[in-house]
């Protein structure tokens, strides 16, 4: 881990942004449940995805951050593609802004997967 400052706060962000969307699917917020009544997801999806990106973030905020780093990247390629071939980019006239924080938390868990690749199980002692 070349930058520990820059990898921990990443972690914090991504972890900070999935806890926060967590607990909008958790509580049933609005907008959560019109995106997964879009997908035909609703209710299950939504509580899966919740508890998924629950566990991501406190993987995150754990000695096992890359495990977790690799579980958000793969979450958020797929809300992202879910964005980009069903629901659209702006979302409740939002402006964008849910696809927008997907992307950092993509980007997020994407420079933490990188800079902790050594750590994941299989691949870091290959490295």
């Amino acid at each position: 881990m070349r930058h520990p400052k820059l990898t921990r706060t990443a972690q914090g962000v991504a972890a900070m942004f999935l806890l926060i969307a967590s607990v909008q699917k958790f509580i049933g917020d609005p907008g959560s449940i019109e995106i997964f009544s879009s997908l035909e997801m609703e209710p299950t999806g939504r509580y899966l995805i919740a508890v998924i990106e629950l566990v991501a973030a406190l993987l995150l905020l754990s000695p096992l951050a890359a495990l977790g780093s690799l579980l958000v990247v793969g979450v958020m390629c797929g809300a992202i593609i879910a964005h980009v071939t069903q629901l659209g980019l702006v979302v409740n006239d939002d402006g964008g802004g849910l696809v927008g924080m997907l992307v950092v938390v993509l980007l997020c868990a994407g420079y933490v997967l990188i800079s902790r690749r050594k750590e994941l199980p299989l691949v870091g002692d290959t490295l």
